[in-house]
């Protein structure tokens, strides 16, 4: 009988516990503002650094195991969930990329972006930042143009940094761009109409970029402005918003003339194309004729050109 008259107070007691501990998870404090970055620890850099210099000399399998054995050291003296771990981490993969080892260093930005959700929290610009790394990676690792899991890690980077940082910030500005370009490789590779909506995000998303540009007018860096129009007109394309694609194909592309540098056109030959078809499809057809004239003449002026050309007299056909 004495156990059950001290029931109430057991659960009283553990029912303040219970808050205590919930207000902890509630009201966690990640060790830096959730809009910015840590300070890197010199202490880690100089571990991490001899790594670095010796991957450039090649022997990475050498020097891999090398290099987990100074992580399993940070993890002994600061914690494996520490912001010293995760920018151990960090460094590794960003060194294993530089050597050209893409193949391990997805993984251990992975690790990284595990330990960022414990240290910083998901809604952290840390986070963020190793998640738009890790998607990146993914695709270096896998020798692909896209990937979904990049796509994914590239959906979830933008939301955290739209809720951490201003609209305008480069870091939300370069993410919307990669990410515009993720969900049009995707759809250019696969073509399924299902996914048209992906389309649709990645026109909206450089829109926003393009919006942020015309508020920098002379300001904006012509290099990005121009990446970012080009692959707008070419989504504007298989959106068949043929107006608009022809619009900023005008606006980007270079003339194609027998003077023109072999590697624009090379680099640029699916773009002419559709440049060509956008013209066709407005009922341009002597200005897309006389675009094709030019090209023509080019390419049998220019016999490298030729021999590597992926043909662009053989026009795309619209998305439908």
């Amino acid at each position: 009988m004495r156990f059950i008259g001290i029931l109430p107070i057991v659960f009283m007691v553990a029912l303040g516990l219970y808050a205590f501990w919930d207000l902890k998870i509630d009201g966690f404090q990640p060790p830096v503002p959730a809009d910015r970055l840590a300070q890197k620890n010199p202490e880690i850099e100089a571990i991490m650094a001899p790594h670095g210099e010796a991957l450039k000399t090649g022997l990475s399998n050498r020097i891999v195991p090398q290099i987990d054995e100074s992580l399993q050291l940070v993890a002994e003296e600061f914690g494996e969930n520490s912001a010293e771990m995760n920018q151990a981490l960090v460094d590794t993969a960003i060194m294993l990329s530089q050597s050209s080892r893409a193949d391990l260093a997805d993984d251990y930005m992975l690790r990284a972006v595990n330990v960022s959700r414990e240290v910083y929290g998901t809604n952290h610009r840390e986070t963020a930042l190793a998640l738009n790394d890790l998607a990146n990676l993914i695709t270096d690792a896998q020798d692909l143009d896209y990937s979904e899991e990049s796509i994914a890690h590239l959906t979830e980077a933008m939301e955290i940094r739209q809720n951490v940082l201003p609209s305008n910030h480069p870091e939300v500005l370069v993410n919307k761009v990669n990410l515009a370009d993720q969900l049009f490789l995707q759809w250019q590779n696969e073509g399924l109409e299902e996914n048209k909506a992906n389309l649709d995000t990645a026109a909206s998303l450089l829109t926003d970029v393009m919006s942020f540009h015309a508020e920098q007018g002379e300001d904006a860096n012509a290099f990005d402005k121009a990446g970012v129009q080009l692959l707008f007109a070419r989504v504007s394309f298989y959106r068949d918003d043929f107006e608009n694609a022809a619009q900023y194909f005008d606006e980007t592309l270079s003339p194609v003339a027998p003077e023109t540098d072999p590697a624009t056109y090379l680099v640029f030959n699916n773009a002419y194309a559709e440049h060509i078809t956008a013209l066709n499809e407005l009922g341009q057809t002597e200005k897309a004729d006389q675009m094709r004239a030019n090209i023509i003449s080019f390419l049998q002026t220019d016999p490298v050109a030729e021999a590597t050309s992926d043909g662009t007299e053989s026009e795309p056909a619209p998305a439908q």
